[in-house]
């Protein structure tokens, strides 16, 4: 059997310590069953992301891809919290259309009250 070294925090050296003392079993053996655990653990979630990529690769609809965006909207954060720059400017100053001294011109619309004279049809005001 081959030898490896590690350095481990105290805290969890002390904790396979009282393991190894309360079951009569060796230090070397649980780091073993630990060890073999985690590696099945990764080799399976490896081989869950080798399959999923492949089936994206080939075009096929069983997972959903999603964009940045989507993501940080789902956990609740921006381009700017994880250090970017918000995708439309950044877009734009890569095609040329933006310089990047200037921000530029937000333009808004008009909103019509219900029941005003530009007001969609079938709408009216109570």
């Amino acid at each position: 059997m081959a030898m490896v070294t590690i350095r481990l925090p105290q805290e969890l050296r002390d904790r396979i310590d009282k393991l190894s003392e309360r079951s009569g079993r060796t230090k070397s053996y649980f780091i073993r069953q630990l060890v073999e655990r985690g590696v099945e653990e990764f080799e399976e979630e490896l081989r869950e992301l080798e399959a999923i990529r492949a089936s994206i690769r080939a075009g096929r609809k069983d997972y959903k891809t999603y964009s940045m965006d989507e993501v940080l909207e789902h956990v609740g954060l921006t381009r700017m919290d994880i250090g970017m720059e918000p995708e439309g400017r950044q877009a734009a100053e890569k095609a040329g259309k933006v310089s990047s001294g200037k921000t530029p011109k937000k333009t808004s619309v008009a909103k019509t009250k219900p029941g005003s004279k530009g007001s969609p049809k079938g709408s009216k005001g109570k």
